[in-house]
């Protein structure tokens, strides 16, 4: 079993958080997506001489169940790409003032990153953050913090581990 620190646990942000964060971050993965189908219009018109009305039909036209797989792989992607790039922290993490942390307070990891990202694609996922930990949370071994309040009592629990250590002098 993972090792979870008090310090993480007690600093976890709240379900209103994490909705906001779900709804900022999905809305601005769907501006994301309708950006990359318009450049790949463009792209077939210049590459392959399609017309620009083929080319959208092609995509409306689309399987649905291939539509919706490659829409949660697009949205797993940008998702990790955001929090991969910026240390934990989505766009919506970045409005709301919460990032995403190691249970154990290790560093993020590329793999735990695509873990918890990839793992969105389960479905009913963005009904598990109703419980106590989401499940991309969870089986990632992550968890969503308040960045101030997280820093701040790590940064008191390292003050409390170095008294009574030695100093060099």
């Amino acid at each position: 079993m993972a090792r979870i620190l008090q310090v993480v646990e007690r600093n976890k942000a709240e379900k209103g958080y994490r909705f906001l964060n779900y709804l900022i971050d999905f809305g601005f993965s769907v501006v994301v997506i309708v950006v990359l189908a318009f450049i790949y219009v463009i792209a077939q018109y210049f590459i392959t001489g399609k017309d620009m009305d083929e080319a959208i039909d092609e995509i409306t036209n689309m399987n649905p169940l291939l539509d919706r797989i490659g829409t949660l792989l697009l949205y797993g992607l940008i998702m990790f790409l955001m929090e991969k790039f910026s240390n934990g922290r989505s766009l919506g993490k970045l409005i709301t003032g919460t990032k995403v942390v190691k249970a154990d307070g290790s560093e993020l990891t590329t793999d735990d990153l695509l873990k918890r990202n990839f793992t969105r694609a389960v479905p009913f996922d963005q009904l598990t953050f109703l419980g106590n930990t989401g499940w991309h949370d969870g089986w990632s071994n992550t968890r969503v913090v308040r960045v101030k309040d997280y820093d701040r009592a790590r940064a008191a629990q390292n003050d409390i581990e170095s008294l009574g250590a030695k100093e060099n002098l």
